[in-house]
């Protein structure tokens, strides 16, 4: 494929096209979270990647800070912070099929965790943050990669034809909903 007028049933003649509509955003390119990250540690900035990396390591030390705390404090119910973390972690991924409930359960871990802490409930206040902070970093990189790699399919038709044709990214009509893919 050399052009995105071969691709069969393609709402787009030209590549412009695609661009023009995407910018007036009656049409969204979608990405494949996974591609997104392996684009974005091949290509994405040093910048960039310094951002991701550095919330992967946030998540490190909060969970190495838990289990310092647990032992220090001898409150082990700290240590509940780790499966929460991993818990937050698997579903908090930007195309998890809950993604809509678990950002209504991100947003409101803020109100939960300020109730807990005005009550007195210190460590179950803790527990809440660790969820949010891990909820927070993990949508931060999925955006940081996933926008990273969109911007580059929408400036490269090449890229773009490649990515579409391995069903890495997809395009979808935001009036009708439906969506294009490979």
């Amino acid at each position: 494929m050399t052009s995105v007028a071969e691709i069969n049933n393609f709402p787009f003649e030209t590549f412009e096209q695609l661009q023009a509509a995407v910018a007036i955003r009656s049409f969204n390119v979608g990405v494949d979270a996974l591609a997104a990250a392996k684009w974005s540690d091949r290509f994405s900035s040093k910048i960039k990647q310094a951002m991701v990396t550095a919330l992967s390591l946030l998540l490190l030390a909060a969970a190495l800070a838990a289990i310092v705390a647990a032992f220090v404090t001898g409150d082990y119910w700290l240590i509940a912070a780790l499966p929460i973390q991993a818990g937050t972690f698997y579903i908090s991924h930007p195309a998890s099929p809950i993604r809509k409930w678990v950002t209504v359960a991100g947003a409101l871990t803020v109100a939960a965790f300020i109730d807990l802490l005005l009550n007195g409930f210190l460590i179950a206040a803790t527990l809440v943050a660790y969820a949010g902070l891990t909820f927070a970093a993990v949508r931060a990189a999925g955006y940081i990669a996933n926008s990273g790699f969109r911007k580059a399919l929408l400036s490269d038709e090449r890229l773009f034809l490649e990515a579409y044709s391995r069903g890495a990214c997809t395009v979808r009509n935001n009036q009708s909903g439906r969506v294009y893919s490979a």
